[in-house]
């Protein structure tokens, strides 16, 4: 060790977060790995290339058939709902465009000048039964032994 320290952290060391999480693995850590990240679909975040990937190794199609069936999904509801129509999927969810009506809104600051929020139409996904009970039951928690 340099300039005869102990290896211990003084007060003048600079704090890094890359360091402490190195040194706190355990408690930065899932089952799934580090920080949370999941190569399980369960356990983190998934985006539009980890969904091909899953689907591709599910299915055994190849990653390209299976990302241009999902753009093609993605396409047929985007156009359906934009044109105003609803895309059901059963157990899933429901797609549909909703109506949000004109309304007055206030600034904090100057409460007394009102501002006019234009009507406007939204998506709007409703969660389909099934796919509301699955979530839910992931979210039971366990009470921690004592």
């Amino acid at each position: 060790m340099k300039g005869g320290r102990s290896g211990k952290r003084v007060a003048s060391d600079p704090f890094s977060w890359a360091r402490w999480l190195h040194a706190n693995t355990a408690l930065t850590s899932g089952p799934w790995g580090a920080y949370g990240a999941a190569a399980d679909p369960g356990g983190g975040d998934v985006n539009k290339s980890g969904l091909i990937a899953e689907v591709a190794k599910r299915t055994g199609g190849s990653k390209a058939d299976v990302g241009r069936m999902i753009d093609s999904s993605m396409d047929v509801i985007r156009e359906t709902v934009s044109r105003g129509g609803r895309v059901s999927l059963v157990g899933f969810g429901t797609f549909e465009r909703k109506r949000r009506n004109k309304r007055i809104a206030r600034n904090p600051r100057k409460p007394m000048t009102p501002i006019v929020v234009p009507a406007r139409d939204l998506p709007w996904f409703t969660a389909g039964k099934e796919f509301r009970e699955m979530v839910a039951s992931k979210r039971r928690r366990v009470p921690a032994k004592r």
